[in-house]
């Protein structure tokens, strides 16, 4: 008997190893990205409820040393931007896992999902290919901004759907959402959303183990 997996089998072995990397990866990246905007772990521990100057990116202007530009500012960033596609890749495998049980709730959610994530690259473009500082505010942008969100809300929406399709403990399906519902929360405060992509990151380690332990 022939041993060696055909193509459509191979195909489905590396579809299931990447999505699992996904779980893991885009939220790490996205923890790494906001979690290195501090630059000493007093700031990176001190947790605000609303916005406060505390990271090493707030006092950054057009004429500062490229090298802390590049340290504060671009490099965080960099991160976010890489995770912005594995976040659609998450969405997809969490659809994938869930989508027999949830249809319609798995759909919804993947879909913002990846819109939100797409709107969120585009955004990140923009700043990161201009000088600190001098992004205008358009419309466009400001709408842009707003659909970013979606990413989060429609990840929301993933764990409602992990949730009731039982694959995981209920307990890591509701960090993951609280997770995902701390970064829509406090937007822009990087700590707090630096948490709750550490959330995500323990809720998905479990269903990544299960995923790489299917058969293809």
């Amino acid at each position: 008997m022939d041993k060696q997996q055909s193509p459509l089998q191979k195909a489905k072995t590396y579809i299931k190893v990447l999505g699992s990397i996904s779980l893991i990866l885009a939220p790490l990246l996205s923890l790494i990205g906001w979690g290195i905007s501090y630059d000493s772990l007093t700031s990176l521990f001190s947790f605000n409820f609303s916005y406060q100057a505390t990271n090493g990116a707030a006092y950054l202007t057009p004429t500062t040393d490229p090298a802390l530009v590049f340290r504060y500012y671009l490099l965080p960033h960099y991160f976010i931007y890489a995770s912005m596609p594995v976040y659609i890749a998450l969405g997809l495998t969490l659809m994938f896992a869930t989508y027999k049980k949830t249809p319609w709730l798995s759909f919804i959610g993947a879909i913002l999902s990846i819109i939100g994530a797409v709107y969120f690259i585009g955004v990140l473009g923009a700043y990161l290919s201009a000088p600190i500082g001098s992004v205008a505010m358009t419309n466009i942008l400001k709408i842009s901004f707003a659909l970013c969100i979606l990413v989060f809300v429609g990840n929301v929406l993933l764990g409602l759907s992990l949730y009731k399709a039982n694959i995981t403990a209920k307990w890591t399906s509701l960090l993951f959402i609280f997770g995902n519902i701390l970064i829509l929360v406090f937007p822009g405060i990087e700590n707090w959303m630096a948490l709750g992509s550490l959330m995500m990151l323990i809720a998905m380690l479990p269903l990544t183990k299960i995923i790489l332990k299917r058969h293809p």
